[in-house]
């Protein structure tokens, strides 16, 4: 090693007979390396500590490091790099808690230099944030000053902003906010900020392990710290609702966070909801407005948002589903001849929509009171079964369901006795009247 030493302060005396004589140190005048002499020890200095950390001997290699990060900072940004490595191992081997300290703050240190000479700022801060975390983290003063490194780099990283520097971001944040020295609401909108990110990431490429992970860590980590409960949401969205109802982001803003979270019953997100379907009428708004009356059994009010999400979408699938809700809805308020009217709508647009054919055969059962033939309304029986059978046949997933209802309703077929009298032959075709309104065949019971 003496000898490579030999060898690099030949050269760089050989190099710097062609100087000028001015000395000046780099620090001094801005420059690379500095003039005259000056520009002879940042030369020596740097070529003397590249060689050592080389050979990762890091002992010989801090005291020429040390002279160029001093009088030449602006010489290269490697080196500034390559101090962050040294000074963490030397903090990784030391046992004094006092050195230890010592040499966290020259770490600081090394990353606010590079910052004044190389920028990079995004990059740096988001490091910076990193090593004081990772030697500080039971620190709440270093937690919250990490934070501000840490929303700084994302303030101008953005999308460009590394998993590490997310996670942490996140981690920071939930911490603070733990402490009481961040309101919550501050944790969720660095959350939602930080999973914006994360969910475009994922957007580009669902399958990319690194960020699918880093959403699996904020969310658990948010969760875990209850930050993200419904009750968390309403003290913190309920007080300024009424002042930003008219504006449409800060809804949307309501909306996903209460719908991410699985809030999407709470009163506020109905609101949110509604008037954000007032604000901008689209069919996936109405649609969404007409579950949740749904789910809290306000059948009425479902039936006109699922009109409204039919009457906005030109899409037949889309529309056929909402066709079928409107048959779901109907049933249950056993508006039976309405819901099969829906019902074929859907299947109308969709006809290989087997859930529909189930619901549809369920229906002709269910509107068997109002068909007036002589068999007791058994008929709507045959009309069923074949509405099982061709949810069978357009979705084999639905075999099992479709079998049960056509081995349990073939059981309420009516006998063949009941048929002869009424001049039934089985086979024959059969008009089964009523809202059901369908050809079939007649089936005796077996």
């Amino acid at each position: 090693m003496k000898n490579v030493a030999i060898k690099i302060l030949l050269s760089v005396f050989a190099f710097t007979i062609m100087l000028p004589g001015i000395s000046q140190k780099g620090i001094e005048d801005g420059s690379k390396y500095g003039h005259g002499q000056d520009s002879i020890n940042c030369l020596m200095n740097l070529s003397l500590y590249k060689e050592f950390f080389k050979h990762n001997n890091y002992s010989d290699a801090i005291s020429p490091w040390r002279h160029v990060f001093s009088e030449c900072p602006a010489s290269s940004q490697n080196l500034y790099v390559d101090g962050v490595k040294m000074y963490k191992s030397f903090i990784s081997k030391e046992k004094n808690p006092a050195v230890v300290e010592g040499l966290i703050d020259t770490l600081m240190l090394i990353y606010d230099r590079r910052l004044k000479y190389f920028n990079d700022e995004a990059n740096v801060l988001g490091r910076k944030a990193t090593d004081l975390l990772r030697y500080k983290k039971d620190d709440i003063n270093a937690v919250e000053e990490a934070y501000g490194y840490l929303s700084k780099s994302i303030e101008i990283g953005k999308a460009k902003s590394r998993d590490a520097v997310i996670i942490l971001f996140v981690n920071s944040t939930v911490t603070l906010s733990a402490s009481g020295i961040h309101d919550i609401g501050v944790a969720i909108d660095d959350y939602f900020t930080a999973t914006e990110i994360i969910d475009g990431k994922l957007a580009k490429n669902a399958k990319d392990k690194r960020w699918g992970r880093a959403k699996e860590s904020v969310d658990n980590f948010v969760i875990d710290k209850g930050i993200l409960s419904c009750d968390a949401l309403n003290d913190y969205y309920s007080p300024i609702f009424e002042a930003n109802k008219g504006n449409e982001e800060f809804l949307k803003k309501v909306v996903n966070f209460y719908s991410k979270t699985g809030c999407d019953r709470a009163d506020l997100y109905v609101t949110a909801l509604e008037k954000l379907y007032e604000i901008n009428p689209t069919h996936e708004s109405a649609y969404k407005v007409a579950n949740l009356y749904l789910a809290k059994q306000k059948y009425d009010e479902a039936i006109v948002y699922y009109k409204e999400a039919v009457a906005g979408d030109s899409d037949n699938k889309s529309k056929a589903n909402y066709y079928f809700k409107l048959a779901q809805v109907n049933r249950m308020l056993q508006s039976y001849c309405e819901s099969i009217r829906y019902n074929k709508e859907a299947i109308a647009l969709n006809p290989g929509f087997g859930e529909a054919y189930l619901l549809l055969g369920d229906n002709y059962i269910d509107s068997r009171s109002n068909l007036e033939d002589q068999l007791g309304g058994k008929t709507a029986y045959w009309a069923a079964v074949d509405k099982y059978k061709k949810a069978r046949e357009v979705n084999s997933a639905l075999a099992d369901i479709a079998n049960k209802k056509i081995s349990d309703y073939s059981g309420f077929y009516p006998n063949s006795e009941d048929c002869f009298f009424l001049n039934l032959e089985e086979g024959k075709s059969y008009q089964v009247k009523g809202c059901i309104n369908e050809y079939t065949v007649i089936k005796y019971r077996k």
